[in-house]
């Protein structure tokens, strides 16, 4: 429990202080999980991916709609691709044709 706890602070802390301008914090399972979304008038420039606080992925995003965002991981990795979605507050997770559920988030802007 107190593994947890300390976990969720510090992710509160990181996200508190990044500069996304769209932050998805999984708050279920995958506690530790967080994707940060940068935009600016043109789109999206791109995201990060961190793990316990540790920036673990730079991502290369869309926007789909305006409540989803389809993120993948830069270089040379499997063929997948996170889906933020902002209306249902969760992460999902697509390999080939299936899509798996990460978690629920917490989403700011």
């Amino acid at each position: 429990m107190k593994v947890m706890i300390a976990t969720a602070v510090a992710i509160s802390a990181l996200a508190g202080t990044a500069s996304a301008d769209k932050i998805f914090i999984c708050n279920d399972r995958n506690m530790s999980l967080q994707f940060n979304i940068y935009e600016d008038n043109s789109g999206i420039r791109g995201g990060n991916m961190y793990l316990e606080g540790i920036q673990v992925a730079s991502l290369s995003a869309y926007r789909m709609n305006s409540y989803t965002i389809r993120a993948q991981v830069d270089g040379n990795t499997a063929s997948t691709e996170f889906i933020l979605n902002a209306d249902r507050e969760a992460v999902y997770v697509t390999i080939g044709d299936t899509v798996t559920k990460v978690c629920s988030a917490i989403v700011r802007n």
